[in-house]
């Protein structure tokens, strides 16, 4: 009686240490999940990458104004690397009071931007990676975040609206008027904008 007894104990007891290893791996897992480092490139952008991102973006503003200016029309192409087109990011989110910071992109030759960024969602920052496409909309180049993952995890259903909510808005760089013909393409590294300044 006394063994049965003793093995009754032992098998409770094993059956627990079981239960506190599952709950200590989810826990371990969920940690993971939250708090992990996000996979991806990384960019280092620098006060002078983000003046040179800025010098471009103006580019097209002049562009503009000499096309009125002259009453002839005045083509631009701006090529952007991965630090300027970071800053121009961070910049705009800064702008747009956007929940997501520290904005780290890179162009793709696949036509791709991929990037990371730390998010806002339902009141806790994450690592965010994220892949879009660039396009032209009305008159500003956009990211068109196709997917969003805290690291290499996929974001569950209403996480990921919410992460992607956040980076949708994001433009790159200020807003271009008077032009056509205004499009973008990548390379591996470079983001290139182009278009027609009209005068009006």
């Amino acid at each position: 009686m006394k063994g049965r007894n003793r093995g009754q104990e032992g098998r409770g007891g094993l059956r627990l240490l079981v239960l506190l290893v599952v709950v200590a791996a989810g826990a371990y897992l969920v940690w993971g999940f939250v708090h992990q480092q996000p996979a991806g490139p990384t960019v280092t952008t620098s006060a002078a990458a983000a003046e040179s991102g800025q010098q471009k973006a103006l580019a097209f503003a002049n562009a503009e104004a000499q096309a009125r200016r002259t009453g002839r029309p005045v083509s631009v192409v701006e090529t952007f690397d991965d630090a300027e087109l970071s800053s121009l990011a961070n910049q705009a989110a800064q702008a747009q009071a956007l929940p997501v910071r520290q904005i780290s992109l890179h162009a793709t030759g696949h036509g791709t931007v991929q990037g990371q960024a730390q998010a806002t969602v339902s009141g806790q920052t994450v690592p965010v990676t994220l892949e879009g496409v660039p396009e032209v909309s009305g008159n500003h180049v956009r990211l068109n975040v196709t997917s969003t993952h805290v690291g290499a995890v996929p974001l569950p259903g209403a996480l990921s609206d919410q992460a992607g909510a956040a980076i949708q808005p994001l433009t790159l760089g200020q807003s271009i008027n008077g032009f056509q013909d205004l499009h973008v393409t990548t390379s591996e590294g470079q983001l290139t904008v182009r278009g027609t300044a009209l005068p009006s």
